[in-house]
């Protein structure tokens, strides 16, 4: 018996494919291809990761901006508003009252103080600090008319005491120029004919007034370089140099003005540090003079003692115009 068993069948394998420079040149085609689109999208991806990453860091930046701005508009204007204030006060000084518009048809009150003499020094306007209203402030103004031998009008920016309106940094120059515009008719002389005195805040209405149109005389008291640089003392973990809208740079000013300068500025002065003062000085134009206050008279918004009284009159003797 014999048993037929079929022999292992081995098929023959099949021969290697033989190399093709073309295939291979294909596929490293499709490869640089694919990777061409990744990296692309990678490129696109980024592109938008930037711009949202930007976009958020900006409206952040804007939200602290406006933020900051708002709290050192805050700090900057400090009005008291009527009825508050010493206005029912009897006072034995002779005064006027006036009202005139600013440029945004707001009510402004003045107080006039005139001096009837024809070899009077002048007419000067007071332009007050960031704080109060006029009602403080007759004494000072009448003090002024007599030892200064000068006409004298002080007035309420927009938004403080009886002056309608809101106080902004752009205003108050405005609200300077309109009371300017009101001594001089009461006056009967030209706008730059008036001696220009602010105080502080009033310092850079003053700046302004007699930087861009003239002025007889110019008198700071106690006064900042820019609000960027008040800001920054006051916050000074924030880049308010940058943020803040409002600057008043009347460092950037004072160089403007060609006429006589008077600056004074206390060593002991908390509020604004005297090196402000400095720096003003050092950027005004001669003629110019620098007087610090006595001790005991030389912080912010002190009484003006009898040689501060004698230095300004001094200056103002030696002025054109008497």
């Amino acid at each position: 018996m014999s048993t037929n068993i079929p022999e292992e069948q081995n098929p023959e394998p099949k021969p290697p494919k033989p190399f093709c420079y073309k295939d291979l040149q294909t596929d490293m085609q499709a490869e640089t291809e694919m990777f061409r689109r990744i990296a692309k999208a990678g490129r696109k991806i980024r592109r938008w990761f930037r711009i949202v990453l930007f976009t958020v860091f900006g409206l952040m930046v804007y939200t602290v901006g406006c933020q900051t701005d708002r709290l050192a508009r805050t700090i900057i204007f400090q009005p008291t508003r009527f009825p508050a204030g010493r206005w029912d006060e009897k006072l034995d000084i002779s005064f006027e009252e006036i009202t005139f518009t600013n440029s945004n048809g707001d009510k402004l009150l003045g107080w006039y103080f005139p001096l009837d003499k024809k070899d009077k020094a002048g007419a000067i306007l007071y332009c007050h600090g960031n704080g109060g209203d006029i009602s403080y402030l007759p004494e000072f103004a009448d003090l002024m008319r007599r030892k200064l031998d000068c006409s004298v009008l002080i007035f309420d920016y927009a938004g403080y005491g009886k002056s309608e309106g809101t106080p902004t940094a752009k205003g108050i120059l405005d609200d300077g120029r309109a009371a300017r515009t009101a001594l001089a008719k009461k006056e009967g002389i030209e706008e730059s004919g008036i001696i220009v005195y602010g105080q502080s805040l009033g310092g850079s209405v003053a700046v302004d007034l007699a930087a861009k149109d003239g002025a007889r005389a110019l008198i700071v008291e106690s006064s900042f370089t820019s609000l960027n640089e008040m800001g920054q003392r006051f916050f000074p973990f924030l880049p308010t140099r940058y943020l803040l809208r409002e600057r008043l740079p009347s460092v950037e000013k004072i160089g403007e003005y060609k006429g006589p300068v008077f600056i004074s500025h206390g060593l002991a002065d908390e509020t604004i540090p005297f090196s402000q003062g400095q720096k003003l000085f050092e950027a005004a134009n001669e003629p110019k003079t620098f007087y610090v206050p006595p001790k005991e008279r030389d912080y912010h918004s002190a009484p003006l003692g009898e040689e501060h009284w004698k230095k300004l009159r001094e200056f103002l003797n030696n002025t054109d115009g008497r």
